[in-house]
């Protein structure tokens, strides 16, 4: 019987942490106008002064983009035509994931101010970070259009499936957010792990390199929870529709990441202040 009741006190200890997650994340989304406006602030903050602001990422992207564009496909013996819109594609979408997944880690370090003398939603700060990287993001993805014209690709009705895509991209890296967030400001080594792991990750994963060539091996790309994410935005602006197995994966990862963040969220946020 003792068993039981202490089993029993544990679920309920759970399920109060992930409903007390849950409702951080409702009261930040009230709130939306606090973090965007803390979100554009940290943009006109870092490009100040700056003539064209944060169309440099712009700049960035595009050189980097024709450099490796070219490169790769005499490496791969691709056809310029398609094979620079499609990298072009995945390193956009990948900035976006990327930057912020290792923005992530100092999301509380950086509201430590704010964190200790407001009491606000926790969850403001991770989706401050995950707006601030979604501007930067705009910036980059007007790329698409010069591409897309000067290589003709093939747009049409299927093109319209990036809106869900991206929507579930900007979604699944809110819950990835808050958790490197809380794990990174409790461990401060893990800074340099999730860097290291990103810069893996980039070249394990198919955004510089096209999937057929793996041939037989392709299972390589299907278990990469990162390809199913990049593929969703990736194939539509390519004139192509996602596979059911992408959005099966990005589905899952959504849900069960929620129940992760919200849990750890619950367990943690009154000792988050403390680890500042």
């Amino acid at each position: 019987m003792a068993g039981h009741a202490k089993e029993a006190r544990q679920v309920d200890s759970v399920a109060g942490h992930i409903a007390s997650g849950f409702s951080d994340l409702g009261q930040s989304a009230v709130q939306w106008r606090l973090w965007s406006m803390l979100g554009w602030n940290d943009i006109r903050q870092r490009y100040r002064r700056s003539a064209i602001g944060p169309f440099w990422i712009t700049i960035s992207m595009a050189i980097f983009t024709v450099l490796l564009g070219v490169i790769y496909s005499k490496i791969f013996n691709q056809e310029i035509a398609t094979f620079l819109p499609y990298i072009a594609m995945g390193l956009i979408i990948w900035g976006f994931i990327s930057g912020t997944t290792v923005e992530a880690c100092n999301t509380f370090i950086e509201g430590t101010g704010i964190i200790k003398q407001i009491r606000l939603p926790l969850t403001i700060f991770p989706m401050r970070t995950i707006w601030r990287s979604f501007i930067i993001l705009l910036h980059t993805i007007v790329l698409i259009v010069p591409i897309a014209i000067i290589f003709r690709v093939p747009l049409g009705a299927v093109t319209l499936l990036v809106a869900p895509g991206l929507l579930l991209v900007f979604l699944n890296q809110i819950w990835v957010t808050i958790v490197v967030a809380i794990i990174s400001t409790r461990f401060r080594d893990i800074v340099q792990l999730v860097m290291t792991t990103i810069q893996i990750a980039m070249f394990a994963t198919p955004i510089m390199w096209p999937v057929d060539a793996l041939k037989e091996a392709r299972f390589i790309a299907d278990v990469n929870p990162l390809f199913h994410l990049i593929e969703l935005v990736r194939a539509p602006l390519l004139g192509q529709a996602p596979s059911a197995l992408s959005w099966a994966v990005v589905a899952a990862m959504c849900i069960g990441g929620y129940v992760l963040a919200a849990f750890l969220l619950g367990r943690t946020s009154r000792r988050i202040v403390y680890w500042l």
